[in-house]
């Protein structure tokens, strides 16, 4: 396993403790008016939001790229040295099946997900979102670098056991067969115009290539993460 790469045995999508920000918040900057679906389907159909990425495997040509990059099996990542990438498996399983990056006093989750060609399974999985989101203090689509986003404030327990709250930015961005599922925790949750605790996270996500395979799967499965392999396979 490559130096600073992680495994652990436990999967969870919860923003913990950790994540809590002691920052004021400008709730205007977080507030759409319209929180139609039919509105933000739209908005997500209204441009290529993958331009600049992340890109498709059939999208580049890996082959005689000198860029180091780490080959994680259904996704191809360009780590920093600053960061901290850990594969965290499913509970009860050995299959990894998400990828966690640290950076600062900010995280970002990533799972990539089989979906129909059609392009517009986001709004399905931003709807299960947001019907799994019992415990979210508030819940806000916005617009984002890549597409509708959810903006929640998550409840959790400080260290000394009373409730607190954390951030939590959700994007989902459609490729060939294929969705995106990037959460924001921490600062970066807050840096709405990704100019501060964000920029570099999300010139992580727009640098990763995703390499779905061929198999048939069913909508919204999982794809397992591993270590190894070349990325121009």
């Amino acid at each position: 396993m490559p130096p600073g790469m992680k495994t652990e045995r436990k999967m969870s999508m919860k923003p913990t403790t950790d994540h809590t920000v002691n920052i004021h918040w400008d709730y205007s900057s977080w507030v759409e008016t319209n929180n139609s679906s039919t509105v933000w389907k739209d908005y997500d159909l209204s441009k290529d939001w993958r331009e600049d990425g992340p890109f498709d495997i059939s999208e580049v040509d890996l082959e005689h790229d000198e860029v180091n990059r780490l080959d994680l099996g259904a996704l191809i990542v360009t780590p920093e040295p600053e960061f901290t990438l850990k594969l965290v498996a499913a509970p009860h399983s050995s299959q990894e099946v998400g990828l966690v990056v640290d950076h600062r006093q900010s995280s970002l989750q990533v799972s990539v997900c089989a979906a129909p060609s059609s392009g517009e399974y986001c709004t399905t999985m931003r709807d299960e979102i947001i019907s799994n989101s019992q415990d979210a203090h508030r819940i806000e689509l916005g617009k984002g670098p890549f597409g509708t986003e959810i903006r929640r404030i998550m409840a959790v327990a400080n260290p000394q056991g009373k409730q607190d709250f954390a951030p939590v930015r959700d994007w989902l961005i459609a490729g060939p067969r294929w969705v995106v599922n990037v959460r924001f925790l921490g600062e970066a949750a807050v840096d709405i115009g990704g100019v501060g605790a964000a920029a570099d996270l999300i010139e992580f996500v727009r640098n990763m290539v995703v390499r779905r395979g061929g198999e048939a799967m069913m909508p919204g499965a999982v794809i397992p993460l591993a270590v190894g392999g070349t990325p121009g396979d």
